[in-house]
């Protein structure tokens, strides 16, 4: 009689074994996703108290629609990392900003950035004419040089 080869019980799981591996990793990673995402859409509602849709509540805080994704990326992780002290928003903003992870920033950042443009409102026109005055001319008065120099 001939004597039948088996493979070793570890062989024969081999592939089973990699397989259930790979759906674990595959899972985790839709988890990060998933976390990420409800990260950034719990960002963004806090966001939206002083920002509704990228949008500034008050003149004081910037508009964040349209603008680069480098620039609010950069800006965040200053308020986060307490390097950027702005007398009007630093005291809210580094409490808020702590909260942040570098992927809850960049998806922030990835979020306004694609968002178009505020376009902003007409100023007065004799202060816009009085500032590029001063731009070009400066004011000899005061010793104050024209801006454009």
């Amino acid at each position: 009689m001939a004597k039948m080869y088996t493979r070793p019980l570890n062989e024969r799981w081999r592939p089973a074994s990699l397989a259930i591996a790979l759906a674990g990793l595959l899972a985790v990673s839709a988890c990060t996703t998933a976390d990420k995402q409800d990260s950034i859409a719990g960002a963004k509602h806090v966001c939206s108290s002083c920002r509704m849709g990228g949008k500034s509540v008050s003149p004081t805080f910037p508009r964040l629609a349209g603008q680069q994704k480098d620039y609010i990326v950069t800006e965040l992780k200053a308020f986060r990392d307490h390097t950027r002290a702005d007398p009007h928003a630093h005291t809210y903003m580094w409490d808020m900003a702590t909260q942040l992870s570098d992927p809850t920033i960049d998806g922030l950042a990835d979020s306004y950035s694609s968002q178009s443009p505020i376009p902003g409102t007409p100023g007065n026109a004799a202060d816009v004419a009085a500032g590029k005055k001063i731009y070009e001319e400066g004011i000899a008065e005061l010793g104050v040089p024209a801006c454009s120099g």
